[in-house]
């Protein structure tokens, strides 16, 4: 599936702005971003529940930007499952065959196999009222998968679950895409979600594409401090400073990055960028010297925040710690995961890249 230049106004709003995408069969493919980025509305083109202003849209090598839903051969998933209420969960998965007139014998059969396949078969005679937020998902799921469509679209499906049943629906999605083999595109403002689920993640904001990558290049190498900073839980450390050749002035502080490779420094102010669980805590030496601003334990790991020159820095430890509010610590970065951004937020590559 291709988009090609697509861009969609609505008014003097540009929703989706000159956005080209490559979509491979078999790719679990996730539109990510925040709220108002575009990302359900290039789903909604897809669909054909919208029309573009400008681009093209290809499914399974055919020009269907101006065609109908219903002559795109895609099933798509909404937020609230969109079931109808007055139908038992066997009709409401039925409900697409039933519309292309598909004798009822066939149709009988595959509910009964998809059905069987979703482990929902117990739930074929009762109505959407009486059955989980869950067991909704999979009926919703059932009646996207009995058609056999070229291109499954997912808006966010999973958020409406409490936490236990979302990792659980997670790991069905994922196992459901890989024996279906059909490319599905998923929106989701969740980047935890879209780490586990994809083969391809699109980071959107203001209804650009920002990076395609799998998720361990939009992890390992953002192309800017946009997408450093919303992949990642918790998010990237980016910290503003001034360069002076390879020394990188923090107020008072300075870190001496002339150990840090095949780097052309910028002369000027530019940012840093480093994960917390790339940052170590030393009660001698470091990097730089902060205050221990407060220690959060989550289990198996611990997320403390410490306070540089007035600026909270995360760093995710997976030991116990004894630090309290107020101690002094220095911070020390691994070099080889450090990220030097220029002034306009652009991540400056490697030489060997």
């Amino acid at each position: 599936m291709v988009l090609e230049n697509v861009t969609k106004r609505f008014s003097n709003i540009i929703a989706v702005n000159d956005v080209s995408l490559k979509i491979e069969k078999q790719d679990f493919f996730t539109l990510l971003g925040p709220s108002g980025c575009g990302k359900t509305t290039t789903l909604r083109l897809i669909a054909g529940l919208e029309f573009p202003d400008e681009g093209n849209i290809y499914i399974a090598g055919k020009n269907v930007t101006m065609e109908l839903p219903k002559n795109r051969n895609v099933a798509m998933v909404f937020q609230n499952y969109a079931l109808y209420p007055h139908m038992t969960v066997r009709e409401n998965i039925a409900y697409p065959l039933v519309v292309r007139k598909i004798p009822k014998r066939e149709i009988d059969r595959k509910v009964a196999f998809v059905a069987q396949s979703l482990q929902i078969s117990e739930l074929l005679d009762r109505y959407p009222q009486q059955i989980s937020g869950g067991q909704q998902q999979r009926v919703a799921l059932a009646r996207a998968v009995i058609q056999t469509p070229n291109v499954f679209l997912l808006d966010e499906p999973l958020s409406n679950l409490d936490a236990k049943l979302r990792i659980e629906a997670r790991s069905f999605l994922k196992r459901l895409s890989m024996e279906l083999g059909t490319s599905v595109i998923y929106v989701t403002h969740d980047q935890s979600e879209a780490m586990a689920l994809s083969t391809k993640i699109a980071v959107m904001n203001q209804g650009r594409i920002l990076q395609v990558g799998t998720p361990k290049e939009v992890y390992d190498k953002p192309m800017n401090t946009f997408v450093a900073s919303f992949i990642g839980n918790p998010p990237m450390n980016i910290i503003d400073c001034l360069f002076v050749g390879t020394k990188c002035v923090l107020g008072d502080q300075i870190i001496d990055f002339s150990d840090l490779p095949l780097i052309d420094f910028p002369s000027k102010k530019a940012f840093i960028g480093i994960r917390p669980e790339h940052v170590t805590l030393d009660t001698k030496d470091g990097d730089l010297i902060g205050e221990i601003y407060v220690v959060e334990p989550l289990g198996f790991e611990t997320i403390v925040t410490v306070s540089v020159n007035g600026k909270p820095l995360k760093v995710l430890v997976f030991e116990d710690v004894s630090f309290k509010s107020g101690d002094k610590i220095f911070v020390k970065f691994k070099r080889n995961k450090l990220h030097i951004f220029d002034e306009n937020g652009v991540r400056i590559r490697r030489r060997d890249e």
